[in-house]
């Protein structure tokens, strides 16, 4: 099921920002555009990413400079070794909608 996470407009283009949803924190970036949803926190140390630096589609971790790429979770740098979670997205009616399995909740 999709639930509406936020307007395409909280997040400016190339900027990232923390929503939280039921116990989980989210992490959307405005990526050119295109919108990644990921979880929050770093896989390493739990450091909030949305205090990190966007470096083209690559998001470095504040705390270790791990690197993860925003589009896949995938680590790019250690010192993570765990990928980050990656929603399912889309936009609707201006709004950021991500598959939550939770939301009947």
């Amino acid at each position: 099921m999709y639930v509406k996470l936020c307007s395409v407009q909280d997040v400016p283009l190339g900027e990232t920002r923390q929503f939280d949803l039921k116990d989980e924190e989210i992490l959307v970036v405005n990526l050119n555009g295109a919108f990644c949803c990921l979880e929050a926190r770093c896989t390493h140390a739990g450091a909030p990413l949305a205090e990190g630096e966007m470096e083209e589609d690559i998001l470095v971790c504040p705390w270790h400079h791990s690197r993860f790429r925003v589009t896949d979770g995938s680590v790019v740098n250690s010192p993570a070794r765990a990928p980050l979670k990656v929603y399912k997205s889309l936009i609707k009616d201006g709004h950021v909608l991500i598959e939550f399995q939770d939301a009947e909740d």
